[in-house]
Order: C-alpha cells, then structure tokens, then sequence
C-alpha cells in the first residue's frame, strides 16, 4: 500500500532550510544527531535508496507551530506513490530521545563519531534550540547535517516519494501523525 502524504501536508507550513544538504556519495542517513555509530559502521544505518552525488533541499512541514515532518527534496517534480523507505530490508525507523531528528550523509555520521566533532555538532544544537532547525557543518569533510528541532522523542519512520518515471522525487521523515491521518482522509489512497 502507498500513501498519499501531498493532501495531508497541503495545509502544512513549509520552511526551506537556508543551506542545501551535501551528499558527496548520495547516501543518505536519517538519525538524531550525532547518530552514535560506531565508526566505521555508519553506513549500514544509510537509506538503502540512494541518490546522485549533490546538495539538496531540505523542508522542514509545520502546522500550528509543530513539525509534522521533513524532507529531503531531489527532484522538485510530483510526487506519484510514496512507499516506505528502507534500510537493509526492513521499514526505515529511527529512535529519538533527545528532541531533536536530523538528515547527513554517511560521511558527515561518520565524522561525528569522532569526540571533538560530535562535541562542536552539540554545541551547535544548543545554540540554535529556539529555531525550528539547526546546521551544522563539519569543515573538515566539507559536509553538513541538518537537525530539526522536535520538541518531542519518539520513533519516526521514513518515506520515499517518486516520481510518476519512478526516480526518486524525496524523502520524508514522519515526525507527527501524519500516516495516523491517512485513515481520516476522505479521499481513497493510491
């Protein structure tokens, strides 16, 4: 079954991000920052969808001052079928306990299971606590995090959108109830 999170997110608030995130090998990690991998590891957390090297949009979806979700935008075309996003076979769904979730690539992860990096990516999320996101960028991989602020913990599953030709058109991280709406639409699901 595929969702149709577009009518759900109409109404939503969206908020471009002011960087575009880098991803330098087209992996991408969804995770609240800094991930905590082990080294080395990292990319066996990576969507198992990937793209083409580059920097995308990130949007952050609000409504009523709460973030419904977030997405990652690599082809500003429809969305035609979202189906859940995964990560060596299984549904993609990570844990959140400090607030905070965010989207990297496998480099800019695995740079912060270094010490002084993950230090510097925390007291960068502090210092920005009171927006809606933070960014944080690690000079010396040339790569970039983008950690939305939550105001809540939880586990957040993970979708990608594609395009009516099938390429990938983004990838959204659910951090409301947004699939919990999908059975209060009036309108039947594709």
């Amino acid at each position: 079954m595929t969702y149709d999170f577009d009518g759900l997110l109409a109404a939503a608030t969206t908020l471009t991000a002011d960087v575009r995130l880098r991803l330098p090998s087209g992996r991408l990690v969804a995770a609240e920052p800094p991930g905590l991998f082990p080294a080395g590891e990292v990319a066996r957390w990576a969507f198992t969808q990937t793209v083409s090297p580059g920097e995308y949009a990130v949007e952050i979806l609000t409504e009523d001052d709460v973030v419904l979700g977030a997405r990652v935008v690599v082809r500003p075309e429809p969305v035609s079928q979202w189906l859940p996003a995964q990560r060596n076979g299984e549904d993609y769904i990570y844990p959140v306990d400090g607030a905070t979730g965010g989207f990297g690539s496998v480099e800019v992860f695995e740079a912060l299971t270094d010490d002084e990096a993950r230090e510097e990516l925390i007291a960068d999320l502090s210092f920005d606590a009171d927006e809606p996101y933070s960014i944080y960028h690690h000079e010396a991989t040339g790569t970039n995090l983008i950690a939305i602020h939550l105001g809540a913990d939880g586990r957040y599953r993970s979708w990608v959108g594609y395009t009516a030709g099938g390429e990938v058109a983004c990838f959204l991280t659910d951090f409301g109830d947004l699939e919990a709406r999908i059975g209060e639409s009036p309108e039947p699901f594709q």
